[in-house]
């Protein structure tokens, strides 16, 4: 079996989802995850829509997600979960 592909539109779409989640633009993000986006998307490294918005410290954001069921506890690639304190994310140290 092949390498499977993907439309282009699709990962242009999924950027769109995460910028929304970097800039903490709630009734947005909310519209398109009550709409049918997974509330558990993540990216190629394993960060989650979650994890971004609490990075980035997007408080409404963060507790919009939760009330739709995103997971607190889901870790991306490097084992960080979206509790783990922003300076530990940046500098990979804990």
């Amino acid at each position: 079996m092949g390498a499977r592909e993907y439309d282009p539109a699709l990962f242009e779409f999924a950027g769109r989802l995460f910028d929304l989640a970097r800039q903490g633009r709630t009734a947005e993000l909310a519209a398109y995850v009550d709409e049918g986006v997974p509330v558990n998307l993540a990216n190629d490294k394993g960060d989650s829509l979650l994890m971004i918005a609490a990075y980035h410290g997007h408080a409404e954001l963060v507790g919009a997600l939760l009330a739709r069921g995103a997971d607190a506890n889901q870790a991306n690639d490097g084992g960080q979960t979206p509790w783990t304190p922003p300076a530990c994310s940046a500098a990979r140290t804990c």
